[in-house]
């Protein structure tokens, strides 16, 4: 008789131990997987400014580059020691040629994935690059006026 109300108990039971256990295993699922976009959204985080810091170095660097190879050179030629539109526009051009050819294929990708086609940027970014190059070059020049 305790035998037959314990198995009917536990038939009514089943089936809400059972969506129990369904409703666990999908809430397990779901916190996985929330931790593992966690985890993604950290590397990826990550992976951006290790690009972005990369990136700084070599557009500072090929700034750097491109005015003591051609820019001191165009301006030497020049009469009143400043560069054209063009003279301009090929400084550029270098200076990006040298940081494709310099940057990690890694972060090259990386800030793609993040920006796009990074030509706009890029020039964005070298502009104020050459801009800080300035800077410094006044700032050496008060520091040593001879």
């Amino acid at each position: 008789m305790w035998n037959d109300i314990a198995l009917q108990i536990v038939e009514l039971l089943l089936p809400i131990v059972v969506a129990l256990l369904v409703a666990l295993i999908g809430y397990g699922v779901a916190y996985v997987r929330q931790k593992t976009q966690e985890i993604n959204n950290k590397v990826a985080r990550e992976s951006l400014d290790a690009a972005l810091a990369e990136a700084e170095i070599v557009a500072i660097n090929a700034v750097r580059a491109t005015s003591q190879i051609l820019v001191d050179e165009l301006k030497s030629k020049s009469e009143d020691g400043k560069l054209t539109k063009e003279e301009a526009k090929e400084a550029l051009e270098t200076a990006k040629n040298y940081f494709l050819s310099a940057i990690s294929k890694d972060s090259l990708s990386i800030l793609t994935a993040a920006l796009g086609p990074i030509e706009e940027w890029l020039s964005q970014l070298l502009e104020a690059k050459v801009a800080e190059v300035k800077m410094e070059q006044k700032v050496l020049n008060l520091a040593d006026p001879t």
